[in-house]
């Protein structure tokens, strides 16, 4: 009997070897074995938050694989052009990972040990991506040019822009290049929607599913115009509210899956690099404090912003207030402050006090010590980056075809 055992546990072992070592796909003579895509399934599932099931792993294996095809020919197109990843470069990759899932320092090795990860699969999925961005920088750059006409007409658009809507958006990605695959993506946009309305953090979704070069910086398409974006997407992102996620938007891309992080009005090129420096004092008022006593709070403010004539009046005040939420805020851009901050310091002169802006917790009175705007030069340059980056992301998405085109790739499964 023991025997037997023995036998039947070597030939379970051999089976698992033998599934193991099964080639998933072929890439240019190069191997994706069914390991690989297990271990890269196991790694989106973690990050997704999703049960690791049969029919879970059955559902995301042909999206999975698609992606490792993907990044062989990244891969062999660096090499081809003798590009290499430095161990700095996939370093300061984790480390951007780790702000964007709000993990601390080495808190991306803990997560993976704890979900039975690999960390060399991550890395080969941060190397691939890596190299190429080296890769489209060098091949590309040359095509990636902007004209004097092209940055002034930029200027004058956003100028023209003043006092409309703006909105920060992040995307997800999944492209559909052949209609056999249409169901299945489909499915997994739905179910990455659902992930994200039940917590999943949309950057590390962004990261591991989505197949726009925003993916590199967790889907983070930053600030964007009302019709910048065309069509569905942006008849879409006008119905969201900020913190709201769009359900899937089929394009002739593929998918798309539109966070709105947040909406402003324009304040056009004179206003939107300018870096302030602020004092400010915070007013308490715990919670079920009686109305009375919120009103004296709040004229308690008011006489206190009207008091200071200047920022080393504040700085006093501050001092005297004891409240330890009082005082410097610092140099910060305008753009970085929650909204209704944004609005009272956007036009509010140097060494004048602000109206009582009411908080969760109390009143905050702002200052403006310092006001600096970026230079004109500064502002030519952001908008020749922005347009750079535009035209980078439309020439390597070509790119990646024109690969796919020209290789051999065998899928087994």
């Amino acid at each position: 009997m023991v025997l037997l055992a023995v036998m039947a546990m070597l030939v379970c072992g051999a089976i698992q070897a033998q599934e193991t070592l099964r080639i998933a796909a072929i890439v240019n003579e190069e191997v994706i074995s069914a390991y690989d895509l297990s271990a890269r399934t196991e790694m989106f599932l973690a990050f997704s938050q999703q049960a690791d099931k049969a029919e879970t792993r059955s559902r995301l294996a042909p999206q999975v694989l698609r992606r490792l095809i993907d990044e062989k020919l990244k891969m062999q197109e660096a090499k081809r052009l003798s590009i290499r990843v430095g161990k700095s470069d996939i370093e300061q990759a984790i480390s951007q990972l780790e702000r964007q899932n709000g993990l601390p320092k080495g808190g991306l090795d803990a997560f993976l040990s704890r979900n039975g990860i690999s960390q060399s699969v991550l890395i080969d999925r941060i190397e691939a991506d890596i190299a190429w961005v080296k890769v489209v920088n060098r091949r590309l750059r040359a095509q990636t040019s902007i004209s004097g006409e092209q940055i002034d007409e930029m200027l004058a658009k956003i100028e023209k822009n003043k006092g409309k809507p703006e909105m920060l958006v992040a995307e997800i990605l999944l492209p559909v290049d052949n209609p056999e695959h249409e169901s299945e993506i489909g499915l997994l946009a739905n179910r990455l929607v659902q992930q994200i309305k039940g917590g999943a953090a949309f950057p590390s979704l962004a990261g591991n599913f989505s197949q726009s070069p925003t993916a590199a910086v967790g889907g983070d398409l930053g600030w964007i115009k009302q019709g910048q974006l065309g069509g569905k997407l942006d008849a879409t992102l006008a119905k969201l509210q900020p913190g709201q996620v769009s359900t899937p938007i089929r394009t002739l891309a593929g998918y798309h899956i539109l966070l709105l992080r947040d909406r402003r009005t324009d304040p056009g090129a004179g206003s939107t690099d300018i870096t302030v420096s602020l004092q400010q004092l915070f007013i308490p008022v715990p919670k079920n404090t009686d109305p009375a006593a919120q009103t004296a709070q709040m004229e308690l403010a008011m006489t206190m912003g009207k008091i200071a004539k200047n920022c080393q009046d504040m700085k006093k005040l501050s001092q005297e207030l004891g409240s330890p939420m009082s005082g410097s805020l610092g140099r910060v851009k305008i753009n970085s402050l929650p909204i209704e901050l944004r609005t009272e310091v956007q036009d509010l002169a140097v060494d004048k006090a602000s109206r009582p802006i009411r908080t969760n917790d109390g009143f905050i009175v702002l200052m403006v010590c310092e006001r600096e705007k970026d230079s004109t030069a500064v502002q030519r340059l952001k908008v020749e980056q922005l347009l750079i980056n535009q035209r980078r992301n439309t020439l390597s998405r070509r790119y990646l075809r024109d690969l796919h085109r020209a290789a051999f790739v065998d899928v087994r499964l």
